[in-house]
């Protein structure tokens, strides 16, 4: 009895350690996740670290209480929680420890024995590029405004001093209203618990049309130059409408009977002049090196917007703008200029320019995807239209031709975003509805973020997962991102605030 006692009672002692260690453990690995989580908060790096170090012990204190297991002397404070910083990545080390009790062990002059644990948790910064939809059919039902306030709720949720945030806003057009930076919330503005400021979000004026493909070319190429391979690369695409435009270089297919002209009163009929007009439609963007989008060659660069497929109407193509051209107002054309391209009498008098699409948009992008939207080629590649300038919208009006062609022009720029391997982009998409006539196709949303599940944030669930869907795709070898449908443009504040959770905690 003499040794057996002492042997079970060590096994006794040493299971009641092991429980202990486990939940010490456990505590501090919590909270070293919860001071990363907490590196968001805060409006400078020293403020955020406080956060952190603050959060590590609440959350450690709340799930290892004092006596937690009879323990005592446990010793766990914000010194104990060190923040690291490194090449777009924060490391979070935290480091507790506890005296435990013995029970049979004191027959030996053991009364206690003291564990330490230690946990570690990291956050990648984040640089993201808001790629917002200002078209003119946010005006319905308050969009614009609610769209405005979501998107200040979404920059308030991350750290100001380490995280980059910029925004490409898009229309007929696209352009950069900021690149990112690490003073974002002063630059777009911001709305969280700490307060809030005003900034280019709040400027962003609804109008126009929806060219999306553009937009999200414009978006990744400023992700590659912002050039940090070890963040997390994010493209966060908004939308309340499916693609109905499409920048094209109509060098190749521009009749040479065309009285379009450029911004400089050249035609094609004059000769080179017109063809080889550089575009500038994007004020301030640079198309020299160091770009991942190729320069875009010189020639008649235009805008074409069609009207959304709602079953009724007359004209397949609103309108072609000739957007080559620097104005202030972002590519909207001012009285006179590019005249012969708008069409102010008979907006289907494009076949009088051109027959014919190119088989990529400006940026490189293809019109042609067979898997997706089939469309007809000639032996170039070029995407044939109709010759009937009186086509309505139907199944195969030009209008439908228009919108196959933006789409999968859109789809291979979200594609090119996230498969290149120095740069790899996650597509976060929000799509909202109660606002356009055509609001974006899941499928199309599930294929631009890569998002392989059904949705998971309405009850009841609006569409299926991308594998039961024909039209739907995920490449597996690229990476996979979240789409969130918002059905009312007053869901979009909570939308917007857990994508941006979402981020965060796909950011550890």
């Amino acid at each position: 009895m003499v040794m057996i006692v002492p042997m079970l009672g060590l096994f006794v002692d040493v299971g009641i350690l092991y429980a202990a260690k486990a939940r010490l453990q456990s505590s501090v690995d919590g909270a070293a996740l919860a001071a990363a989580r907490a590196l968001n908060l805060g409006q400078s790096v020293t403020q955020e670290t406080t956060y952190a170090q603050q959060n590590a012990v609440n959350w450690f204190y709340a799930n290892f209480p004092s006596g937690n297991w009879s323990t005592s002397n446990t010793q766990m404070s914000t010194s104990s929680v060190v923040v690291t910083p490194s090449a777009n990545v924060r490391s979070v080390q935290v480091t507790a420890s506890s005296s435990v009790p013995t029970y049979f062990m004191k027959w030996f002059n053991v009364a206690s024995t003291t564990i330490t644990a230690v946990g570690t948790a990291s956050r990648r910064d984040v640089v993201i590029m808001m790629v917002m939809d200002r078209s003119g059919s946010m005006n319905s039902n308050n969009g614009c405004a609610n769209m405005i306030s979501a998107a200040k709720i979404f920059t308030g949720q991350f750290a100001a001093g380490r995280d980059r945030i910029g925004m490409v806003e898009f229309g007929d057009t696209a352009w950069i209203d900021s690149t990112p930076t690490t003073d974002f919330q002063t630059t777009l503005g911001y709305t969280n618990n700490l307060g809030s400021a005003s900034g280019l979000i709040d400027s962003i004026n609804c109008n126009d049309n929806t060219n999306t493909p553009q937009a999200l070319s414009l978006g990744y190429n400023t992700l590659y130059q912002t050039n940090l391979p070890g963040a997390f690369n994010i493209l966060m695409f908004f939308t309340d409408g499916i693609p109905n435009s499409l920048t094209l270089n109509f060098k190749n297919v521009m009749l040479s009977t065309s009285g379009c002209q450029d911004s400089r009163g050249n035609a094609i009929s004059m000769g080179g002049s017109f063809v080889n007009h550089p575009p500038s439609w994007t004020p301030g963007w640079n198309l020299g090196s160091g770009t991942f989008v190729p320069n875009i060659p010189a020639g008649p660069i235009g805008v074409i917007a069609s009207d959304d497929p709602t079953g009724t109407g007359s004209y397949g193509v609103r309108q072609y703008k000739g957007v080559s051209q620097s104005n202030s107002n972002h590519g909207t054309l001012t009285s006179g200029e590019a005249p012969g391209c708008s069409f102010p009498s008979n907006e289907e008098n494009y076949v009088n320019d051109f027959q014919k699409l190119p088989p990529t948009d400006a940026w490189g992008n293809a019109l042609v995807e067979n898997s997706y939207n089939a469309l007809t080629t000639d032996a170039n590649g070029n995407v044939v239209l109709s010759s009937n300038p009186d086509t309505h919208i139907s199944l195969n009006g030009n209008n439908l031709i228009f919108h196959y062609a933006a789409r999968n022009a859109a789809d291979e720029a979200a594609q090119t975003a996230r498969s290149n391997a120095t740069i790899p982009a996650t597509v976060f998409g929000v799509g909202l509805g109660g606002t356009s006539l055509a609001p974006p196709g899941y499928d199309f949303m599930q294929r631009i973020t890569n998002d392989p599940n059904g949705d998971l944030y309405n009850s009841p669930a609006l569409y299926p997962a991308c594998s039961q869907e024909a039209t739907c795709n995920h490449w597996s070898t690229q990476p996979q991102g979240i789409f969130i449908f918002s059905s009312d443009p007053t869901q979009l504040n909570s939308v917007f605030l857990t994508m941006a959770s979402q981020i965060l905690r796909l950011s550890h």
